[in-house]
């Protein structure tokens, strides 16, 4: 695995050497730096090498075909590109022809109701699907108090991408009634079971859904920290060239 990540790293230095880097240039970004980024993204996904391999490879295949929508979604949003592009792969794994077996679809599977509400005609249109979960991700990112910090205000709004903001909300008031500290997504996840089992246990494909949430979220806190280490990576060769 080491093997194959280091030859995606340095697939991306043969690409910029030939729209014409110098070999000094390329030879300031040494194999350190190189083991560095490698050692990290290893390190996160250390329990899923296979999953990082197809990770991998879809980012060289898949994910250059819809960065530019991923990157103009989120001109103006409270995040990074990045992270509308890990939720994507958490949901169609960047495939605009995606569908569940309940119906949502596309490359940020939207359920109808989501589409219409954020103005998409067509969810297999990946311009408009992008656009439409990323101002649906926004939305529910500015529901939650500006005080709370950001990247807790990120995984609770993700994980009301997810499951819908009403449990979202029960489960920041079960955490604050609880001692908890309901701005603290560290906190809030641990009681948003006990709200899904009330709410949905008697319901077996509901709440086996929705119990999937905080596994959700852990996903794609995983393919945005990958994602996050990778742009960087990209950022440092391109201000050597600059």
């Amino acid at each position: 695995m080491k093997k194959s990540l280091k030859h995606s790293l340095f697939s991306f230095i043969a690409l910029l050497a030939v729209v014409g880097l110098e070999a000094p240039v390329l030879a300031s970004y040494s194999q350190q730096n190189i083991n560095i980024f490698t050692e990290e993204i290893e390190s996160l996904w250390e329990n899923d090498p296979v999953g990082l391999s197809i990770f991998l490879e879809r980012t060289k295949n898949r994910l250059p075909n819809f960065e530019q929508s991923f990157k103009q979604s989120s001109v103006n949003l409270d995040v990074h590109w990045t992270l509308i592009a890990a939720i994507s792969y958490q949901e169609s794994h960047w495939n605009p022809k995606a569908i569940s077996d309940t119906g949502v679809r596309g490359m940020m599977m939207l359920t109808q109701k989501t589409a219409k509400e954020m103005g998409i005609k067509k969810r297999t249109n990946a311009e408009q699907s992008i656009l439409g979960g990323a101002n649906y991700f926004q939305k529910n990112l500015s529901r939650l108090p500006e005080e709370m910090p950001k990247l807790d205000r990120m995984w609770m709004a993700l994980a009301g991408y997810n499951l819908g903001f009403v449990n979202i909300n029960l489960a920041r008031e079960l955490t604050s009634e609880s001692g908890g500290n309901a701005n603290l997504w560290s906190d809030v996840s641990l009681y948003l079971p006990i709200v899904l089992i009330e709410r949905y246990a008697k319901e077996e494909n509901e709440f086996e859904k929705n119990l999937q949430a905080i596994e959700y979220v852990e996903r794609v806190q995983l393919y945005y920290q990958t994602l996050s280490i990778l742009n960087r990576e990209k950022e440092m060769l391109l201000l050597a060239v600059n």
